[in-house]
Parts: structure tokens; sequence; C-alpha cells
């Protein structure tokens, strides 16, 4: 039977670090216990979207959440199976009056949330969606005449002028009931993946915010200069941390500012194309919420009905870094030795 005790359910998704995490500060506010809850997906075998590197990160990111949340009383509850459904059985097992959840910025994951808000709607449950994944919305930097920018200059001239939401502090306690029914943290083979077998980086928040310190001490001050060589360690290497919200971008940028406030000139413009960097990624987010079709088709209609070449053995030579340009295939082959491509070889 469910737990009289009322509760609040905190849903995970890309968001897995308990500091300066929107969703997760509010559902803590109420003083109920809050239920963290992670739903891992069904799928088997092969999927477009991701594989066995990353769904490594993402494991090991998992475990680490779960280490992180006891220390503040909290328990991670895995579950596995389509969102709608498994929110429906844990509302009803933790008595839960209310669901909290950072708004996914693509379109798979926004037709995700239009269920769950209507199941909360039937059951009668608080549904709370929180804009957390970029420092602003994609409705908040827009044109004079209230249309979505197409072009980044002026987009990022818009998004540099605007006032920056200052990061959160994390939750004092959870206590999340003990009563409820978790999986284990998963590996690769529950999807059917093998182990894989490229260097990956340390999954997790803490990992996180070693790679964006080391990257405040040393690359973001010749960020300019250096970012432009492959061979050059010029990078901040915090994508991945970024995509799982191991960090979040309030974060990112208050420290960013902070270190350039005690840097000289020349590591101060260093530091501002590093910041527009951080632009470049909202900008982007803002294309795929504005203009969805993106992901089925080019931006620019002039691209749109190129021929391209079949799957085949060329294909197979690119993911394999045999295509005999040596640029080209020493980015794959460290795709493949480390599961990270460079920022420019990427662009080739």
């Amino acid at each position: 039977m469910p737990d009289k005790q009322t509760s609040v359910i905190h849903w995970f998704r890309r968001d897995l670090r308990i500091a300066d995490n929107t969703a997760l500060s509010r559902a803590a506010k109420p003083g109920h216990p809050v239920v963290p809850v992670y739903i891992l997906s069904e799928w088997r075998g092969s999927h477009h979207w991701t594989g066995p590197n990353r769904q490594h990160f993402l494991c090991g990111s998992l475990a680490c959440l779960a280490k992180d949340l006891e220390s503040i009383n909290g328990r991670l509850i895995i579950r596995q199976g389509k969102a709608v459904t498994e929110l429906r059985k844990l509302i009803k097992e933790s008595n839960a009056t209310a669901l909290h959840f950072n708004a996914d910025p693509d379109p798979f994951g926004r037709s995700v949330e239009k269920e769950v808000t209507k199941l909360c709607d039937e059951l009668g449950v608080e549904c709370h969606a929180h804009a957390d994944v970029s420092l602003h919305r994609p409705d908040e930097v827009l044109t004079k005449t209230g249309q979505p920018y197409k072009v980044f200059t002026p987009y990022s001239k818009n998004w540099l002028a605007l006032p920056k939401p200052s990061p959160l502090a994390k939750p004092s306690g959870l206590h999340t009931p003990t009563r409820l029914k978790t999986l284990r943290i998963p590996t690769v083979a529950l999807w059917g993946l093998e182990k894989p077998t490229a260097d990956i980086l340390e999954p997790g928040e803490q990992a996180a915010r070693k790679r964006l310190k080391a990257a405040l001490g040393k690359s973001i001050h010749h960020y300019a200069a250096r970012r432009d060589f492959p061979a050059e360690d010029g990078t901040s290497r915090i994508s991945q941390d970024l995509r799982y919200g191991l960090l979040s971008m309030r974060t990112v940028y208050a420290e960013v500012l902070k270190a350039r406030s005690s840097a000289d000139k020349a590591a101060q413009a260093s530091i501002d194309v590093f910041i527009k960097e951080l632009a470049w990624r909202e900008f982007y987010l803002a294309i795929l919420h504005h203009f969805p079709n993106v992901l089925h088709e080019e931006f620019n209609p002039d691209w749109r009905g190129l021929p391209w070449d079949e799957p085949g053995k060329k294909f197979d030579a690119w993911k394999e870094g045999r295509t005999g340009f040596p640029i080209v295939d020493a980015g794959m082959r460290q795709l493949l030795a480390t599961g990270f491509m460079h920022n420019r070889v990427r662009m080739i």
C-alpha cells in the first residue's frame, strides 16, 4: 500500500547533479520527503542517437549521483520503461502531491513532457516544469519584432546584454522514503551493448567540477589562440558535462566571470571568446526549439535535396579513420580511442 505521508517527486533527466539544480531545489523547498527518480529507456541493441561510450558515461554518472544524493539523506530511485507509465506508478507508491522536472529542449523530450503533464492533471498532482538547461529560455532572446534569430552574431549581442541568473545552493536534505523499490545502477549490458574500449572521461558531478576548475586555471586563459589547433590541449572538455547536466550553465558562467575578473587583458579577451562559445550552445538550443525540423532536414533550404552516398565501404572507411585524409582520419581515431573529437576536427 502507498505510504500515507505525502511526498514530492523530482524527475532527473539531463540534470544529473545535486548542486545548482532548479527543479531539485524547488522540490526540496516545501519540506516534504523528496523522491528523486531516473527512468531508463527500454531500447536494446542499437540506437541512432547514442552508443556504448555515451551510455557508459551515463551509467557512471548515475552511480555518482546516487552517492551524492545519499550525502543529503536522499535515495536515487531507478525505474525502466515509458516515463508516463513509471511516473504513474511512482506517484501512487509515494503518495506524491507534486512533480518537478527540468524541461528538455529537444522535441522528443517535449512530447514526453506533454504526456506527463496530462497524467498529473488526471491524478490531481501539481506539475512543475523548470527552465534549467540554458541561461536563457529560447523565447527570452528574440529580435525586436519578437521573431527567433537565424544568425548567430545578432543573437549573441542580445544574449550577452541580458542579465544572467545566479547559481542555486544544493538542498540540505531530501529524506527520501526507504520503502520505495529501485533497480540497480545499470551497465551498458542493459541495452545489449558491449563495454566500450575507449578511454572515457571520469563521470559524475565532482569529476565535472574538477574539469571546470582545470579549464578555469589553464585552457580558457589561452582559449582564443589555442582552440584552433587539434594537437593542443586548449579546450575545456566540459561538453559532456553540460549535456548530462553534471554542471549547470549558471555555475559555468559564474565561475568563468570570476576567473575573468582576476585575469590580465590578454586572458580576458580569450575568456570573452570562450563566453561566446557558451552563447553558441544556447543559440543552437534556440534553433532546435524554434525550428525542430532541423532534426530531419537541413536548416538552409538551399542544401536540401543534396545527394548523399549510401552507407558502404566509404562510410566504413570514414568511421574507422581510413579515408586517406590525415586530419579526418586522426579525428576519427581520436574519437574511437577516447570518445572525444576536437571541435575544429568535427567541423572538417
